[in-house]
């Protein structure tokens, strides 16, 4: 049923993925510089797997990066962030993990993938301790979906999670599923597909003439509801021309942002839709900020 969907956002998850020239292929991880631990289980289910790099050359304590694939939630891969985890581990020093996770479905909503985001990092953690190093704090970051669940599960398990949210860089991330604007000429489909999609994201059912009874499943697995005087620093990167995720998402969470005093920067792509393709010089100030941003909060 989402077929057309898991087409678009695959093509547009490569598209920032090499945008961003954190594409390409795992191999470049020299194990004598670091431990390295592929396919890593974090839990029972098939997609409970994780990538793992950790550089032997740290003082005890490292950060870490963690990847989250998009893919609206039911389909994409952790392998397309293998390059940005030989980059991470072996050129800046930071730990670096890419996690699959249960995609959607009538048994897997939103807050369970939040759960498989708890464990992974738990296990990750439990990795680093048995290495002899202290992971402390976590930048996460993704495309699409990813993002969302980097912003939602930072934002709302900040003091929960068994390595502490420092920091989120979003690129084309949904911030509230509740906007109209997702309803109604978006390229994620028509009004009844999007409808069946973020039911399952938020956990009810509802029909376009019932979203307003849904309004508090669909919010409590929006960023934007989170957003406070502690919401983590944030990166938050969005096309204007974005047909799948509204711009109208981005503005209202750095409305947030301002009400709360959160420390973020926000950069628009005038001319990109939502694989952030064209605008260069866009994606040169992104990637910029994300090891900015690791440098300054993964102390």
């Amino acid at each position: 049923m989402f077929s057309k969907i898991i087409a678009f956002f695959i093509t547009a998850i490569f598209t920032v993925l090499n945008a961003l020239g954190l594409g390409g292929l795992f191999g470049g991880i020299d194990s004598s510089d670091a431990y390295v631990f592929a396919n890593m289980s974090y839990g029972s289910h098939e997609r409970q797997i994780l990538d793992l790099a950790i550089p032997k050359d740290n003082d005890g304590d490292v950060g870490l990066i963690l990847f989250i694939h998009g893919g609206a939630w039911i389909a994409g891969d952790k392998d397309g962030y293998k390059e940005a985890l030989s980059n991470c581990a072996n050129n800046l020093g930071y730990a670096a993990a890419a996690l699959n996770y249960r995609y959607l479905s009538e048994d897997i909503d939103l807050n369970d993938i939040a759960d498989d985001i708890d464990s992974a990092l738990g296990a990750i953690k439990g990795k680093g301790k048995e290495k002899g190093v202290n992971i402390s704090k976590v930048l996460l970051t993704g495309s699409s979906a990813g993002a969302h669940l980097s912003m939602f599960y930072a934002y709302s398990r900040k003091n929960t999670a068994p390595i502490t949210p420092a920091a989120v860089c979003s690129f084309c991330g949904p911030t509230d599923l509740y906007d109209d604007n997702y309803y109604y000429g978006s390229a994620l489909g028509d009004t009844e597909t999007v409808c069946r999609l973020m039911s399952l994201a938020c956990g009810q059912t509802f029909t376009i003439g019932e979203k307003t009874s849904a309004k508090a499943a669909l919010d409590k697995v929006s960023p934007v509801t989170y957003v406070n005087e502690g919401t983590v620093p944030t990166i938050l990167c969005h096309g204007e021309k974005d047909s799948v995720v509204p711009y109208s998402n981005a503005l209202s969470i750095v409305e947030k942002f301002e009400q709360y005093g959160v420390e973020y920067d926000f950069v628009s792509y005038p001319n990109s839709d939502h694989d952030l393709g064209s605008d260069p010089e866009c994606a040169e100030r992104a990637d910029s900020l994300l090891f900015e941003y690791a440098a300054k909060y993964l102390k």
